[in-house]
Protein backbone atom coordinates (compact mmCIF):
# COMPACT_ATOMS: atom_id res chain seq x y z
CA UNK A 1 0.00 0.00 0.00
CA UNK A 2 1.42 3.37 -1.25
CA UNK A 3 0.42 6.21 1.93
CA UNK A 4 -0.30 9.78 -0.01
CA UNK A 5 2.10 12.41 1.38
CA UNK A 6 0.75 14.66 4.28
CA UNK A 7 -0.93 17.87 3.88
CA UNK A 8 1.14 20.71 3.14
CA UNK A 9 3.74 18.07 2.05
CA UNK A 10 7.00 20.14 0.21
CA UNK A 11 9.65 17.91 -0.89
CA UNK A 12 13.55 18.89 0.88
CA UNK A 13 15.05 19.88 -2.25
CA UNK A 14 17.64 22.90 -0.46
CA UNK A 15 20.95 21.78 1.19
CA UNK A 16 21.29 21.22 4.89
CA UNK A 17 24.01 24.03 4.67
CA UNK A 18 21.46 26.20 3.12
CA UNK A 19 18.86 25.61 6.07
CA UNK A 20 21.29 25.94 8.54
CA UNK A 21 22.09 29.10 7.22
CA UNK A 22 18.57 30.40 7.71
CA UNK A 23 17.89 29.51 10.37
CA UNK A 24 21.11 31.63 12.00
CA UNK A 25 19.69 34.36 9.74
CA UNK A 26 16.17 34.81 11.61
CA UNK A 27 17.82 34.11 14.82
CA UNK A 28 20.36 36.66 14.40
CA UNK A 29 18.13 39.05 13.08
CA UNK A 30 15.88 38.36 16.48
CA UNK A 31 18.61 39.13 18.49
CA UNK A 32 19.97 42.28 16.60
CA UNK A 33 16.37 43.59 17.29
CA UNK A 34 16.57 43.22 21.15
CA UNK A 35 17.89 46.57 22.73
CA UNK A 36 20.45 48.23 23.07
CA UNK A 37 20.32 47.91 19.15
CA UNK A 38 18.69 50.31 16.96
CA UNK A 39 17.24 47.95 14.68
CA UNK A 40 14.08 47.28 16.20
CA UNK A 41 12.10 46.63 12.76
CA UNK A 42 13.97 43.69 12.48
CA UNK A 43 11.46 41.89 14.00
CA UNK A 44 9.01 41.95 11.35
CA UNK A 45 10.90 39.97 9.07
CA UNK A 46 13.21 37.88 11.18
CA UNK A 47 11.01 35.13 11.44
CA UNK A 48 10.95 34.77 7.81
CA UNK A 49 14.24 32.81 6.65
CA UNK A 50 13.06 30.13 9.77
CA UNK A 51 9.65 29.89 8.07
CA UNK A 52 11.41 28.86 4.72
CA UNK A 53 12.93 26.18 6.48
CA UNK A 54 9.92 25.02 8.44
CA UNK A 55 8.19 25.02 5.18
CA UNK A 56 9.99 22.91 3.08
CA UNK A 57 11.94 20.29 5.68
CA UNK A 58 9.84 17.12 5.91
CA UNK A 59 11.53 15.48 8.74
CA UNK A 60 10.82 16.07 12.22
CA UNK A 61 14.25 15.64 13.31
CA UNK A 62 15.53 18.52 10.67
CA UNK A 63 12.45 20.55 11.82
CA UNK A 64 13.69 20.49 15.78
CA UNK A 65 17.10 21.21 15.02
CA UNK A 66 16.91 23.78 12.70
CA UNK A 67 14.11 25.70 15.07
CA UNK A 68 16.61 25.09 18.13
CA UNK A 69 19.62 26.23 16.35
CA UNK A 70 17.77 29.40 15.13
CA UNK A 71 16.43 30.21 19.12
CA UNK A 72 20.11 28.96 20.14
CA UNK A 73 21.46 32.15 17.80
CA UNK A 74 18.45 34.23 18.75
CA UNK A 75 19.52 33.29 22.37
CA UNK A 76 23.59 34.14 22.42
CA UNK A 77 23.01 37.40 21.02
CA UNK A 78 20.06 38.98 23.12
CA UNK A 79 21.04 37.19 26.07
CA UNK A 80 25.33 36.82 26.04
CA UNK A 81 25.70 39.04 29.27
CA UNK A 82 23.43 37.14 31.38
CA UNK A 83 26.02 34.43 33.07
CA UNK A 84 28.28 37.95 33.34
CA UNK A 85 31.04 36.03 31.04
CA UNK A 86 32.40 39.43 29.66
CA UNK A 87 34.09 39.19 33.56
CA UNK A 88 34.09 35.63 34.48
CA UNK A 89 33.71 37.03 38.15
CA UNK A 90 31.40 34.17 39.65
CA UNK A 91 31.29 30.60 38.51
CA UNK A 92 27.87 29.90 39.52
CA UNK A 93 26.22 33.20 37.70
CA UNK A 94 28.25 31.47 34.73
CA UNK A 95 27.02 28.06 34.81
CA UNK A 96 23.47 29.42 35.26
CA UNK A 97 23.78 31.63 32.49
CA UNK A 98 25.26 29.16 30.17
CA UNK A 99 22.62 27.05 31.11
CA UNK A 100 19.74 29.45 30.29
CA UNK A 101 21.20 30.39 26.91
CA UNK A 102 21.29 26.49 26.19
CA UNK A 103 18.49 25.35 27.40
CA UNK A 104 15.64 28.12 27.41
CA UNK A 105 15.49 27.77 23.26
CA UNK A 106 14.06 24.95 23.73
CA UNK A 107 10.67 25.75 25.23
CA UNK A 108 10.06 27.30 21.37
CA UNK A 109 9.75 24.09 20.48
CA UNK A 110 6.52 24.07 22.03
CA UNK A 111 4.40 26.71 19.55
CA UNK A 112 6.21 25.54 16.47
CA UNK A 113 5.69 21.87 17.24
CA UNK A 114 2.18 22.18 16.98
CA UNK A 115 3.04 24.24 13.86
CA UNK A 116 4.21 21.40 13.08
CA UNK A 117 1.35 18.87 13.32
CA UNK A 118 -1.21 21.65 12.99
CA UNK A 119 0.02 21.73 9.03
CA UNK A 120 -0.26 17.97 9.02
CA UNK A 121 -3.96 17.53 10.45
CA UNK A 122 -5.40 20.33 9.82
CA UNK A 123 -3.78 21.91 6.33
CA UNK A 124 -1.36 24.44 5.29
CA UNK A 125 -4.00 27.31 5.02
CA UNK A 126 -4.95 26.08 9.09
CA UNK A 127 -1.19 26.03 9.94
CA UNK A 128 -0.56 29.41 8.92
CA UNK A 129 -3.30 31.09 10.62
CA UNK A 130 -2.91 29.45 13.75
CA UNK A 131 0.67 30.32 14.25
CA UNK A 132 1.31 33.33 15.70
CA UNK A 133 -1.72 32.49 18.20
CA UNK A 134 0.48 29.60 19.12
CA UNK A 135 3.49 31.39 19.54
CA UNK A 136 1.91 34.33 21.54
CA UNK A 137 -0.08 31.77 23.89
CA UNK A 138 2.98 30.35 24.21
CA UNK A 139 4.87 34.01 25.02
CA UNK A 140 2.09 34.54 27.83
CA UNK A 141 1.84 30.67 29.22
CA UNK A 142 5.68 31.22 29.68
CA UNK A 143 5.07 34.59 31.92
CA UNK A 144 3.36 32.91 34.78
CA UNK A 145 4.53 30.48 37.06
CA UNK A 146 7.71 30.29 39.20
CA UNK A 147 9.79 29.06 35.93
CA UNK A 148 8.41 32.14 34.11
CA UNK A 149 10.91 34.04 31.77
CA UNK A 150 9.48 36.72 30.03
CA UNK A 151 12.49 38.77 29.00
CA UNK A 152 12.55 37.85 25.41
CA UNK A 153 8.57 38.46 24.43
CA UNK A 154 8.67 39.74 20.96
CA UNK A 155 7.40 42.98 21.52
CA UNK A 156 9.85 43.90 24.25
CA UNK A 157 12.29 44.49 20.93
CA UNK A 158 10.40 47.29 20.10
CA UNK A 159 11.12 49.28 23.42
CA UNK A 160 12.98 51.94 21.91
CA UNK A 161 10.07 52.30 18.76
CA UNK A 162 7.88 54.57 21.61
CA UNK A 163 5.30 55.42 18.84
CA UNK A 164 4.91 51.60 18.12
CA UNK A 165 4.68 51.06 21.42
CA UNK A 166 2.06 53.32 22.22
CA UNK A 167 -1.14 50.85 21.85
CA UNK A 168 -0.11 48.21 24.28
CA UNK A 169 -2.66 50.14 26.80
CA UNK A 170 -5.00 49.08 24.73
CA UNK A 171 -3.73 45.55 23.58
CA UNK A 172 -1.43 44.54 25.83
CA UNK A 173 2.72 43.45 25.26
CA UNK A 174 1.08 40.68 23.60
CA UNK A 175 -0.95 42.36 21.55
CA UNK A 176 2.15 43.69 20.11
CA UNK A 177 3.82 40.51 19.82
CA UNK A 178 0.79 39.34 18.06
CA UNK A 179 0.92 41.55 15.41
CA UNK A 180 4.76 40.96 15.12
CA UNK A 181 4.29 37.11 14.64
CA UNK A 182 1.18 37.73 12.00
CA UNK A 183 3.36 40.45 10.51
CA UNK A 184 6.20 37.59 9.61
CA UNK A 185 3.25 35.00 8.43
CA UNK A 186 1.71 37.04 6.03
CA UNK A 187 5.36 38.40 4.51
CA UNK A 188 6.34 34.85 4.31
CA UNK A 189 3.27 33.85 2.65
CA UNK A 190 3.18 37.23 0.43
CA UNK A 191 6.86 36.21 -0.71
CA UNK A 192 6.02 32.66 -1.31
CA UNK A 193 2.76 34.20 -3.48
CA UNK A 194 5.40 35.99 -5.30
CA UNK A 195 7.09 33.39 -5.83
CA UNK A 196 4.92 30.77 -7.12
CA UNK A 197 1.91 31.89 -7.85
CA UNK A 198 0.73 32.34 -11.87
CA UNK A 199 0.27 35.74 -12.16
CA UNK A 200 2.42 36.76 -9.76
CA UNK A 201 0.25 40.19 -8.79
CA UNK A 202 -3.00 39.18 -8.23
CA UNK A 203 -5.73 40.34 -6.28
CA UNK A 204 -5.09 38.12 -3.31
CA UNK A 205 -1.18 39.19 -3.53
CA UNK A 206 -2.11 42.77 -3.80
CA UNK A 207 -4.67 42.17 -0.51
CA UNK A 208 -1.48 40.53 1.28
CA UNK A 209 0.67 43.66 0.49
CA UNK A 210 -2.24 45.88 1.53
CA UNK A 211 -2.17 44.17 4.89
CA UNK A 212 1.21 44.05 5.77
CA UNK A 213 1.52 47.88 4.45
CA UNK A 214 -1.44 48.54 7.50
CA UNK A 215 0.15 46.27 9.89
CA UNK A 216 3.58 48.06 10.21
CA UNK A 217 2.22 51.83 9.53
CA UNK A 218 -1.12 51.57 11.26
CA UNK A 219 0.10 51.12 14.97
CA UNK A 220 3.41 53.83 14.27
CA UNK A 221 0.95 56.59 13.27
CA UNK A 222 -1.79 56.09 16.15
CA UNK A 223 1.46 56.25 18.26
CA UNK A 224 2.78 59.48 16.59
CA UNK A 225 -0.62 60.74 16.85
CA UNK A 226 -0.62 59.91 20.46
CA UNK A 227 2.26 61.15 21.36
CA UNK A 228 2.09 64.52 19.62
CA UNK A 229 -1.31 64.77 21.58
CA UNK A 230 -0.15 64.04 25.10
CA UNK A 231 2.97 66.95 24.21
CA UNK A 232 5.93 66.69 26.64
CA UNK A 233 3.47 66.11 29.99
CA UNK A 234 3.89 69.76 31.32
CA UNK A 235 3.55 68.91 35.18
CA UNK A 236 0.74 71.41 36.19
CA UNK A 237 1.25 70.31 39.85
CA UNK A 238 4.91 68.31 39.75
CA UNK A 239 6.56 66.17 42.44
CA UNK A 240 10.45 66.22 43.09
CA UNK A 241 12.53 62.89 43.42
CA UNK A 242 15.55 62.49 43.78
CA UNK A 243 17.98 59.20 42.68
CA UNK A 244 21.16 58.05 44.62
CA UNK A 245 22.66 55.92 42.35
CA UNK A 246 25.80 54.92 44.58
CA UNK A 247 27.84 52.47 41.84
CA UNK A 248 29.01 49.92 44.81
CA UNK A 249 30.38 47.11 42.88
CA UNK A 250 28.35 44.45 43.69
CA UNK A 251 30.43 41.53 44.61
CA UNK A 252 31.84 43.93 46.88
CA UNK A 253 29.08 45.39 48.16
CA UNK A 254 28.10 42.33 51.07
CA UNK A 255 31.81 42.26 51.47
CA UNK A 256 34.04 39.27 52.77
CA UNK A 257 32.73 38.75 56.56
CA UNK A 258 34.01 39.47 59.82
CA UNK A 259 35.25 43.47 60.51
CA UNK A 260 36.22 43.66 56.62
CA UNK A 261 32.14 43.21 56.21
CA UNK A 262 30.73 46.01 58.58
CA UNK A 263 33.50 48.24 57.58
CA UNK A 264 32.24 47.68 53.61
CA UNK A 265 28.50 48.02 55.19
CA UNK A 266 29.54 51.33 57.36
CA UNK A 267 31.39 52.64 54.07
CA UNK A 268 28.19 52.01 51.76
CA UNK A 269 25.67 53.11 54.36
CA UNK A 270 27.59 56.52 54.77
CA UNK A 271 28.00 57.17 50.99
CA UNK A 272 24.06 57.20 50.88
CA UNK A 273 23.70 59.40 53.67
CA UNK A 274 25.55 61.53 52.35
CA UNK A 275 24.29 61.77 48.69
CA UNK A 276 20.92 62.25 50.12
CA UNK A 277 21.70 64.77 52.54
CA UNK A 278 22.73 66.97 49.23
CA UNK A 279 19.78 66.25 47.72
CA UNK A 280 18.13 67.45 50.04
CA UNK A 281 19.09 70.65 50.11
CA UNK A 282 17.24 71.29 46.76
CA UNK A 283 14.18 70.70 48.35
CA UNK A 284 12.98 66.96 47.00
CA UNK A 285 9.74 65.37 48.04
CA UNK A 286 11.26 61.50 48.32
CA UNK A 287 14.34 60.35 47.71
CA UNK A 288 15.31 57.08 46.36
CA UNK A 289 17.59 54.52 47.15
CA UNK A 290 18.07 51.21 44.82
CA UNK A 291 17.87 47.27 45.39
CA UNK A 292 19.29 46.14 48.22
CA UNK A 293 21.05 49.81 48.84
CA UNK A 294 21.20 48.59 52.52
CA UNK A 295 23.61 45.54 52.66
CA UNK A 296 22.41 44.34 56.28
CA UNK A 297 19.41 43.75 58.07
CA UNK A 298 18.72 47.24 59.32
CA UNK A 299 14.87 46.71 60.21
CA UNK A 300 16.34 43.89 62.84
CA UNK A 301 17.60 44.82 66.42
CA UNK A 302 21.03 45.03 66.57
CA UNK A 303 21.14 47.56 63.49
CA UNK A 304 19.14 49.84 65.66
CA UNK A 305 22.27 52.56 65.27
CA UNK A 306 22.20 52.88 61.49
CA UNK A 307 18.17 52.89 61.89
CA UNK A 308 18.15 55.78 63.86
CA UNK A 309 20.94 57.90 61.65
CA UNK A 310 18.37 57.34 58.34
CA UNK A 311 15.31 58.20 60.72
CA UNK A 312 17.56 61.16 61.69
CA UNK A 313 18.66 62.31 58.61
CA UNK A 314 14.99 61.65 57.00
CA UNK A 315 13.66 63.73 60.09
CA UNK A 316 15.86 67.08 59.73
CA UNK A 317 15.46 67.04 55.89
CA UNK A 318 11.51 66.17 56.42
CA UNK A 319 12.04 64.07 52.92
CA UNK A 320 11.26 60.76 53.23
CA UNK A 321 13.49 58.22 51.59
CA UNK A 322 12.36 54.73 50.11
CA UNK A 323 15.29 52.14 50.27
CA UNK A 324 16.01 48.70 48.70
CA UNK A 325 17.15 46.20 52.02
CA UNK A 326 17.43 42.77 53.18
CA UNK A 327 14.50 41.69 56.03
CA UNK A 328 14.16 38.80 58.27
CA UNK A 329 10.58 37.70 58.79
CA UNK A 330 10.88 34.86 62.12
CA UNK A 331 8.50 31.88 62.54
CA UNK A 332 7.08 29.02 64.63
CA UNK A 333 7.83 26.07 63.43
CA UNK A 334 4.24 25.25 63.16
CA UNK A 335 3.66 28.27 60.45
CA UNK A 336 6.87 28.77 58.99
CA UNK A 337 7.15 28.21 55.31
CA UNK A 338 9.50 25.52 53.66
CA UNK A 339 12.40 27.69 52.53
CA UNK A 340 12.32 29.21 56.46
CA UNK A 341 15.93 28.28 57.77
CA UNK A 342 16.63 26.86 61.44
CA UNK A 343 17.90 29.63 64.19
CA UNK A 344 20.03 28.73 67.05
CA UNK A 345 16.44 28.64 69.06
CA UNK A 346 15.29 25.63 68.74
CA UNK A 347 11.51 25.19 67.43
CA UNK A 348 12.53 29.59 65.91
CA UNK A 349 12.99 29.25 61.80
CA UNK A 350 13.86 32.47 60.14
CA UNK A 351 12.98 33.23 56.21
CA UNK A 352 15.20 36.17 53.93
CA UNK A 353 13.58 38.40 52.08
CA UNK A 354 15.01 41.22 48.88
CA UNK A 355 12.67 43.94 50.11
CA UNK A 356 11.96 47.70 50.48
CA UNK A 357 10.52 50.32 52.47
CA UNK A 358 9.68 53.69 53.17
CA UNK A 359 11.41 56.11 55.93
CA UNK A 360 9.08 58.83 56.36
CA UNK A 361 9.82 61.81 58.76
CA UNK A 362 8.61 61.89 62.47
CA UNK A 363 6.64 58.15 61.71
CA UNK A 364 7.71 54.38 61.73
CA UNK A 365 9.51 52.58 58.68
CA UNK A 366 6.33 51.88 56.36
CA UNK A 367 4.84 48.92 55.67
CA UNK A 368 8.05 45.89 54.41
CA UNK A 369 7.17 45.23 51.01
CA UNK A 370 9.03 41.74 50.14
CA UNK A 371 9.83 41.09 46.10
CA UNK A 372 7.26 38.28 45.03
CA UNK A 373 8.61 37.61 41.55
CA UNK A 374 12.46 36.12 42.03
CA UNK A 375 15.06 35.78 39.15
CA UNK A 376 14.53 31.47 39.38
CA UNK A 377 17.61 29.74 40.40
CA UNK A 378 19.71 32.61 40.88
CA UNK A 379 16.91 34.46 43.54
CA UNK A 380 15.26 31.69 44.74
CA UNK A 381 14.72 27.83 43.53
CA UNK A 382 11.35 27.52 41.41
CA UNK A 383 8.53 25.76 43.85
CA UNK A 384 11.49 25.99 46.38
CA UNK A 385 8.41 24.68 48.86
CA UNK A 386 8.45 21.45 46.91
CA UNK A 387 12.02 21.48 46.03
CA UNK A 388 13.81 22.80 48.84
CA UNK A 389 16.66 20.50 49.70
CA UNK A 390 18.02 22.30 46.33
CA UNK A 391 17.94 25.44 48.03
CA UNK A 392 21.82 25.34 49.43
CA UNK A 393 23.36 22.83 46.81
CA UNK A 394 22.12 25.59 44.71
CA UNK A 395 22.87 28.73 46.30
CA UNK A 396 24.94 31.74 44.78
CA UNK A 397 28.14 32.38 47.33
CA UNK A 398 27.22 36.11 46.98
CA UNK A 399 24.58 36.18 49.65
CA UNK A 400 22.05 37.04 47.37
CA UNK A 401 20.42 33.65 46.60
CA UNK A 402 17.51 31.34 48.80
CA UNK A 403 15.29 34.87 49.39
CA UNK A 404 12.01 34.14 50.24
CA UNK A 405 8.96 34.97 48.16
CA UNK A 406 6.74 38.10 49.01
CA UNK A 407 3.28 37.63 49.32
CA UNK A 408 1.50 40.74 48.68
CA UNK A 409 1.60 44.19 46.61
CA UNK A 410 2.02 47.40 48.88
CA UNK A 411 0.96 51.01 47.94
CA UNK A 412 2.91 53.47 50.00
CA UNK A 413 0.76 56.96 50.94
CA UNK A 414 3.04 59.90 51.62
CA UNK A 415 2.94 63.78 51.48
CA UNK A 416 4.32 66.13 49.46
CA UNK A 417 5.82 69.87 50.10
CA UNK A 418 2.57 71.50 48.24
CA UNK A 419 0.46 69.47 51.29
CA UNK A 420 -0.88 67.08 48.62
CA UNK A 421 -1.09 62.96 49.56
CA UNK A 422 0.06 60.74 47.04
CA UNK A 423 0.10 57.00 46.71
CA UNK A 424 2.46 55.02 45.08
CA UNK A 425 4.63 51.44 44.63
CA UNK A 426 7.95 50.05 44.11
CA UNK A 427 8.88 47.32 41.91
CA UNK A 428 12.14 45.27 42.92
CA UNK A 429 14.55 44.43 39.38
CA UNK A 430 13.27 41.75 37.94
CA UNK A 431 9.54 42.32 38.42
CA UNK A 432 9.31 45.23 36.19
CA UNK A 433 9.29 42.73 33.13
CA UNK A 434 6.24 41.28 34.15
CA UNK A 435 3.39 43.54 32.75
CA UNK A 436 0.37 41.43 34.40
CA UNK A 437 2.09 41.92 38.09
CA UNK A 438 3.05 45.52 37.26
CA UNK A 439 -1.21 46.46 36.78
CA UNK A 440 -1.80 45.35 39.82
CA UNK A 441 0.17 48.18 41.97
CA UNK A 442 -1.86 50.63 39.56
CA UNK A 443 -5.27 48.84 39.72
CA UNK A 444 -4.53 49.19 44.52
CA UNK A 445 -4.17 53.12 43.82
CA UNK A 446 -0.55 53.39 42.96
CA UNK A 447 -0.28 56.72 41.16
CA UNK A 448 3.25 56.65 40.09
CA UNK A 449 5.61 53.55 40.14
CA UNK A 450 9.45 53.13 40.97
CA UNK A 451 11.70 50.36 40.13
CA UNK A 452 15.14 50.00 41.92
CA UNK A 453 17.08 47.59 40.92
CA UNK A 454 20.97 46.20 40.80
CA UNK A 455 21.73 45.57 37.38
CA UNK A 456 25.57 46.25 37.84
CA UNK A 457 26.26 42.46 37.70
CA UNK A 458 26.54 42.29 34.48
CA UNK A 459 29.10 44.81 33.30
CA UNK A 460 28.45 47.41 30.58
CA UNK A 461 26.85 45.15 28.43
CA UNK A 462 23.18 44.66 26.92
CA UNK A 463 21.83 43.76 29.85
CA UNK A 464 21.47 46.84 31.96
CA UNK A 465 20.09 48.25 28.91
CA UNK A 466 17.45 46.00 27.69
CA UNK A 467 16.35 46.40 31.54
CA UNK A 468 16.24 50.21 31.51
CA UNK A 469 14.32 50.02 28.24
CA UNK A 470 11.65 48.16 29.32
CA UNK A 471 10.69 50.44 31.86
CA UNK A 472 8.93 52.17 28.90
CA UNK A 473 6.50 49.83 28.07
CA UNK A 474 4.74 49.61 31.85
CA UNK A 475 4.79 53.53 31.66
CA UNK A 476 2.32 53.28 28.60
CA UNK A 477 0.48 50.67 29.47
CA UNK A 478 -0.03 52.23 33.06
CA UNK A 479 0.18 55.63 31.67
CA UNK A 480 2.14 56.68 34.83
CA UNK A 481 5.74 58.01 35.63
CA UNK A 482 8.30 55.49 36.24
CA UNK A 483 11.18 56.41 38.70
CA UNK A 484 13.97 54.21 37.72
CA UNK A 485 16.59 54.01 40.40
CA UNK A 486 19.84 51.59 39.72
CA UNK A 487 22.43 51.08 41.93
CA UNK A 488 24.98 51.36 38.79
CA UNK A 489 22.68 52.79 36.33
CA UNK A 490 20.58 53.13 34.44
CA UNK A 491 18.23 55.79 36.63
CA UNK A 492 16.21 58.15 35.27
CA UNK A 493 12.73 59.40 34.73
CA UNK A 494 9.98 57.52 32.74
CA UNK A 495 6.97 59.66 30.92
CA UNK A 496 3.80 58.06 30.65
CA UNK A 497 4.53 57.60 26.85
CA UNK A 498 7.44 56.35 27.77
CA UNK A 499 10.21 58.88 26.93
CA UNK A 500 13.27 58.93 29.60
CA UNK A 501 13.02 62.47 30.73
CA UNK A 502 16.37 62.52 32.52
CA UNK A 503 18.76 59.59 32.85
CA UNK A 504 22.10 58.75 34.33
CA UNK A 505 25.45 56.55 32.59
CA UNK A 506 26.25 53.31 33.82
CA UNK A 507 29.04 52.61 36.51
CA UNK A 508 28.94 56.60 37.66
CA UNK A 509 28.45 57.40 40.86
CA UNK A 510 25.22 60.29 40.44
CA UNK A 511 22.10 61.81 41.90
CA UNK A 512 19.57 63.18 39.96
CA UNK A 513 16.41 65.43 40.72
CA UNK A 514 13.47 65.28 38.17
CA UNK A 515 9.93 66.06 38.20
CA UNK A 516 6.69 64.04 37.74
CA UNK A 517 2.94 64.34 38.24
CA UNK A 518 1.54 61.60 39.76
CA UNK A 519 -1.81 60.17 37.70
CA UNK A 520 -4.72 58.93 38.44
CA UNK A 521 -7.32 56.66 36.53
CA UNK A 522 -7.01 53.59 34.07
CA UNK A 523 -6.11 52.45 31.21
CA UNK A 524 -7.67 49.88 29.26
CA UNK A 525 -5.24 47.50 29.88
CA UNK A 526 -5.09 47.78 34.04
CA UNK A 527 -8.66 47.29 34.03
CA UNK A 528 -9.06 44.49 31.75
CA UNK A 529 -5.51 42.27 31.71
CA UNK A 530 -3.77 39.95 29.61
CA UNK A 531 -7.20 39.37 26.93
CA UNK A 532 -5.24 38.88 24.09
CA UNK A 533 -2.60 36.76 25.67
CA UNK A 534 -5.94 34.56 26.68
CA UNK A 535 -7.58 34.20 23.63
CA UNK A 536 -4.24 33.55 22.27
CA UNK A 537 -4.37 30.79 24.39
CA UNK A 538 -8.26 29.75 23.91
CA UNK A 539 -7.30 29.49 20.30
CA UNK A 540 -4.59 27.55 20.64
CA UNK A 541 -5.77 24.78 23.08
CA UNK A 542 -9.23 25.10 20.22
CA UNK A 543 -6.48 24.30 17.74
CA UNK A 544 -4.29 21.54 19.17
CA UNK A 545 -7.99 19.72 20.26
CA UNK A 546 -8.74 19.82 16.52
CA UNK A 547 -5.74 18.35 16.27
CA UNK A 548 -6.13 15.32 18.23
CA UNK A 549 -10.41 14.35 17.28
CA UNK A 550 -8.98 14.69 13.73
CA UNK A 551 -6.25 12.15 14.33
CA UNK A 552 -8.56 9.68 16.56
CA UNK A 553 -10.99 10.30 13.56
CA UNK A 554 -8.20 9.50 10.69
CA UNK A 555 -7.32 6.23 13.14
CA UNK A 556 -10.94 4.90 13.78
CA UNK A 557 -11.75 4.95 10.04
Amino acid sequence: MVMSPPIGYRKEVWRPGFLMLLSVLSGAMLGFSFPPSPLSSLAFVALIPLLVVLDHVRRLSRFLRYSYLSMLVFHAIALYWVGGFTHGRDPYLMIAGGALVLGHPLFYWIPLLLFWYAKRRLGPTAAWVLLPFFWTGFEFFHSLGEFSFPWLTLANSQAYDLPRIQMIDYTSLYGLSLLIVSFNVIAYRFLDRLARATPRWSAATFSLLGLLVALYTGPWIYGSIRMKESGTHELAHPMRVGIVQPNVDPWEKWGEGGTAKWTSYENQFRLLLRETRRLGSRDPDLVVWPETAVPFYLLLPYAAPYRAALQHLVDSLNVPVLTGLPDAEFFDSTNAPATAKPTQIPGRLVDYYNAATLFAPHRPPGQVYKKIKLVPFAERIPYAGTFSFLIEPLKWGVGISGWGEGKDTVVYTMGTRDSARVSFSTMICYESIYPSFVRKFVQKGAEFLVIITNDSWYGNTSGPYQHAAYASLRAVETRRWIVRCANGGISGFVDPDGRFQEESKMYTRATLLGSILPRQGETFYVLYGDIVGWVCIVISLAGFAAMVVLFRGRRIN
